[in-house]
């Protein structure tokens, strides 16, 4: 990570929305100002149930007069037939463009200059930076700026504490390129890069402490339990008006301090460092010597001393030395008190990269 690393991402979806309608359609959906989000900015965005349960959460940015959303391929197809039973009467058409589309992402200080191989400045974390399209290196043909131009987007860095030997945080960005470059664009990524596996990629998605949502899920949070007012993800807009769950995500802002949060923590990797003392029917199991324990799945089931469910996983992925590291969701009295475990083993907790809202 710390020299620089190249993931491909193929379980990512790009919907975008074209039409004299679409901001301001995707507006009325979603929890963020996309009225207020310029051209060169990437934001945040939750679309929720309108009980104010999440359905998913995109990373959103504007193309020329379209806006293109990044989500998990397990819940895009859901999310674009859900959006289209919404749009009526406006000027709107939604497509899945990931047949036309590669998510690649890139990590670490070298990935500037892998970028510039490309003719891209690399972009500051929630910025986006676009190629011209005559200049990509397509597998066949010249080929002609077209619909589909390279776009580097910066993330959240992953946190230097996260990563033997770093002195600083590492730079994190993503790479949506056209299917006909995308030979070009690996091979000249790869000149300057390692290469790590999408599982990899996604310990740094959980060590940002950002959530995504998946089919199991689904409809099991209202935002701020997740964190995503927090000003470091910025994805909730109290102010913009109304959206599907809207009332029900504002109440929970105004009324009172919220009782459950995300937060970070880790299964230890080594035999005996996750042990415990059990409670009557909750022994936790230890990993074998030399081995990573087992990954929880979203949806897990988060439990107290005695046993008693008081959250869920969001997401989990194996650290480079060996651990699990975990993103869930618990009440904050259970999370604060500590000896919490999923599936058996212990969770650690870790310092998530961002301040809690106090509210």
């Amino acid at each position: 990570f710390v020299d620089g690393a190249l993931a491909w991402l193929p379980g990512q979806s790009v919907l975008q929305l074209d039409g004299d309608d679409a901001l301001r359609f995707l507006h009325s959906q979603t929890t963020n100002d996309v009225l207020q989000q310029p051209p060169g900015a990437a934001r945040w965005h939750g679309y929720c149930s309108p009980k104010g349960r999440l359905l998913a959460t995109m990373l959103a940015w504007r193309a020329d007069a379209s806006i293109r959303l990044l989500l998990p391929d397990s819940v895009a197809e859901t999310i674009r037939r859900r959006l289209a039973m919404f749009v009526l009467r406006s000027k709107v058409r939604i497509a899945n463009e990931s047949g036309a589309l590669v998510v690649l992402g890139l990590v670490g200080a070298a990935g500037a200059d892998a970028l510039a191989r490309l003719q891209l400045a690399a972009p500051a974390p929630m910025k986006v930076a676009v190629a011209d399209g005559a200049s990509l290196p397509r597998s066949s043909g010249p080929g002609e700026p077209g619909a589909h131009p390279l776009t580097a987007i910066g993330l959240p860095p992953l946190p230097a504490t996260a990563v033997d030997g770093a002195v600083a945080d590492l730079p994190r960005w993503l790479l949506v390129a056209p299917v006909d470059a995308i030979e070009g664009v690996w091979h000249a990524l790869r000149a300057r890069l390692a290469t790590i596996d999408s599982r990899a990629w996604r310990w740094t998605d959980v060590r940002s402490g950002i959530a995504s949502i998946v089919p199991a899920t689904s409809e099991q949070f209202v935002p701020q339990m997740l964190n995503l007012e927090a000003d470091a993800i910025g994805a909730v807009s109290f102010t913009k008006g109304c959206y599907p769950g809207q009332e029900i995500v504002a109440r929970s802002h105004y009324l009172g301090k919220t009782k459950r949060r995300a937060f970070l923590a880790r299964i230890a990797a080594r035999p005996g460092d996750d042990a415990r003392q059990p409670s009557p029917g909750d022994v936790p199991r230890e990993a074998s010597p030399g081995s990573t324990p087992p990954e929880p799945l979203p949806g897990s089931d988060v439990v107290d001393r005695s046993g008693q469910p008081v959250g869920l996983v969001v997401a989990a992925a194996p650290s480079p030395d060996g651990a699990i590291d975990v993103l869930y969701e618990a009440q904050v009295a259970a999370a604060n008190e500590g000896a919490l475990a999923v599936g058996g083993q212990v969770l650690r907790p870790i310092a998530l990269p961002y301040p809690l809202p106090v509210a």
